[in-house]
């Protein structure tokens, strides 16, 4: 079980109670310069804004790997995140992680690609695979329940259900550009996956999938040419 950061339980606290202390208050006041030199370097352009995001967020981070591209615009909550070798987050990304998120080695993750790594469902994107760009992932996501709100963030705790669970992207794999991933879902290595699909159940490997996760064939994709394994 991973621990969501401070701000996350001091705003559900803010909304269920609608009233914020005076210690929880300051909390924020006192991160105001923090806030304003990441809000800064956050959308430095160029190739020396990439080199200074790479080391600001090595102190931020749980990891950040070698000659790691995390290009403009993109943001970060939550810092239980491994950023592995290599890996590039296209700009305007948002992500946020609320257990534990892990970007593989050479993973690329396209431009405004939304991941949220919901309350004990980590999200883990393995070596080697390509998110294309406005693809998004939910490891905690609202659903149905009688008598329960369907409402957003702003909603009591007690007032809306949700459902969780872990999301694996095995090594290898390209998602098209706009795919939704859900709540409990493995995909398998190398599976390759078009565009627009909504992706919640899990995806055999070495499978090519339509938008409806319909298996079209399968993949000739010799893993030992690239794995010991």
């Amino acid at each position: 079980m991973y621990k969501a950061p401070k701000e996350y339980f001091i705003i559900k606290d803010y909304i269920d109670n609608e009233k914020m202390s005076l210690k929880d208050f300051l909390y924020f006041f006192f991160r105001i310069p923090k806030d304003l030199i990441e809000g800064l370097i956050r959308y430095l352009p160029g190739p020396v804004g990439i080199i200074i995001r790479r080391y600001y967020y090595k102190l931020i981070l749980k990891k950040v790997g070698k000659n790691v591209t995390i290009d403009e615009g993109v943001y970060f909550q939550g810092n239980n995140i491994e950023i592995d070798d290599w890996a590039c987050i296209d700009k305007f990304c948002v992500i946020r992680c609320y257990s534990r998120l892990r970007i593989g080695k050479r993973v690329h993750i396209g431009v405004s690609g939304i991941i949220h790594a919901g309350l004990n469902s980590e999200i883990i994107i393995d070596d080697n695979t390509a998110i294309a760009d406005r693809c998004s992932f939910y490891s905690l996501t609202n659903a149905y329940a009688p008598n329960k709100r369907i409402g957003g963030p702003l909603c009591k705790s007690n007032e809306v259900e949700s459902r969780s669970g872990p999301i694996l992207v095995s090594k290898d794999c390209f998602l098209g550009t706009g795919c939704l991933v859900l709540p409990n879902v493995k995909i398998g290595f190398g599976s390759i996956i078009s565009a627009q699909a909504i992706i919640k159940k899990n995806i055999d490997e070495l499978g090519i999938y339509d938008e409806n996760s319909k298996l079209i064939k399968k993949r000739d994709f010799n893993k030992n040419i690239f794995y010991d394994e």
